[in-house]
């Protein structure tokens, strides 16, 4: 693998306002909705981000969350896989793991959780201070390989020569609290304090490239959740709402981008910002699902960027649902969506229903394009319950404003798996 150091032809160059071939500026305002969503964004979330250090800071004082520590018994094992279908470059891709949550594991007033992804395993520790269950500190350690990689796409056309492998390792402390309320949701802060250490490379027939160098992000994240939602592939009931911020340093960071120009990042400084309500809920026979949430961040670049865009279902924050798009074909410094999803039940023996699905979303891209547009996918489903005990989801998502060589509109197919034992 090759790993560029070099970065002379980056210093002098700025991240200017470019299409998405970097060639021309581009010219503001083509969206209806663009300047009305882009100020109502930033009013929103441009006052919490000039402290978002505070945000965190006053997270933590509230005392502390994430979610409550996960006290179920889990066994799960859960895959997804979606192709472009008709036109398109994406090659199948997908996410898989294999979940473990055991409360009272493998100490009494402790719970354990480890996520194993084949490349990558994430594991987490809780302790219940003093066996009060509604506080909690704990420790996690997680790392692997080409969970960070990075491959941009410029109106649908993959940029290979600019595709980066990227993984990690490190750690991080926190501390959860329970904080008792008259309401039947549980309402929780979280404090946490992470250091991981990223490493990037690029193929070795790439040479027009400089790779980011390897380096090592602190963040101080700080979460409040106010309910919670069932995880799973075809989930039938919660309610949430959630905020997080997260102020980050990464210290050995140099620019990277195309030699030449532009700078796709240089900064070692960036804080973001995400707030999320969402629900889903039975309807008579029918389970309505509906999220809206929105996201901003200062100094944010391809590798710190929100990646939206797949047919797969709750596999947030690696990639946000948004029907009809490649899987993390969007990088955005800030957004706002909505997602909507009906399930009908058609057969109760073998678990048989149809889901109907309608996203949206308006997004600032990061550097080069640096463009707010909005994306908006529909899309449909079939889910059944197979031998073993084995969930299966099909679905097929239309994304209008995908570009797919020359032309408007992406189809994307998606095949779901999930089984508890």
């Amino acid at each position: 693998m090759n790993k560029a150091r070099n970065n002379k032809g980056l210093k002098a160059l700025s991240c200017t306002s470019t299409d998405a071939e970097g060639m021309e500026p581009v010219k503001r305002g083509g969206d209806f909705f663009a300047f009305p969503l882009c100020w109502a964004q930033k009013f929103l979330f441009s006052m919490a981000m000039k402290s978002v250090f505070a945000v965190v800071v006053l997270c933590l004082l509230a005392t502390s969350v994430f979610a409550q520590v996960d006290i179920e018994h889990r066994r799960t094992v859960s895959l997804q896989g979606s192709l472009a279908v008709f036109r398109g470059e994406d090659k199948f891709d997908g996410f898989g793991y294999f979940w473990f949550n055991e409360n009272n594991y493998p100490w009494t007033n402790t719970a354990l959780r480890v996520i194993f992804a084949g490349v990558y395993v994430d594991s987490e520790l809780s302790y219940y201070v003093a066996g009060n269950t509604n506080t909690a500190i704990g420790i996690g350690v997680g790392g692997g390989m080409l969970v960070d990689s990075v491959l941009p796409y410029s109106n649908g056309r993959q940029l290979s020569d600019q595709a980066i492998d990227g993984g990690d390792v490190g750690g991080h402390i926190f501390i959860n609290q329970t904080i008792p309320n008259p309401t039947p949701l549980p309402l929780n802060v979280r404090g946490t304090y992470s250091v991981y250490k990223f490493n990037y490379d690029i193929g070795d027939s790439i040479h027009n490239f400089v790779c980011p160098s390897d380096f090592v992000v602190q963040t101080i994240q700080g979460e409040l959740r106010f309910g919670g939602i069932e995880p799973g592939l075809l989930s039938k009931r919660g309610a949430e709402f959630y905020v997080e911020g997260d102020a980050n340093y990464r210290s050995g960071f140099d620019a990277f981008g195309p030699v030449g120009g532009p700078v796709l990042g240089d900064k070692s400084e960036y804080d973001r910002v995400l707030a999320s309500l969402g629900a889903i809920l039975p309807a008579g026979p029918v389970t309505v699902g509906a999220r809206i949430c929105g996201a901003y961040g200062e100094n944010v670049d391809e590798l710190s960027a929100w990646k939206l865009g797949c047919n797969l279902i709750n596999v947030e924050p690696y990639s946000y649902t948004l029907h009809g798009y490649y899987l993390r074909e969007i990088f955005a410094d800030r957004f706002i969506m909505s997602n909507l999803a009906l399930s009908i039940p058609v057969q109760e023996k073998h678990n048989i229903a149809i889901h109907f699905y309608g996203d949206w979303a308006n997004a600032h891209l990061v550097a080069p394009s640096l463009r707010e547009h909005n994306y908006f996918g529909a899309g449909t489903g079939l889910s059944f319950r197979a031998p073993w005990k084995t969930d299966i989801l099909l679905s097929y998502g239309y994304g209008f404003n995908a570009e797919r060589n020359g032309t408007s509109g992406g189809h994307e197919v998606t095949l779901g798996l999930e089984r508890e034992f």
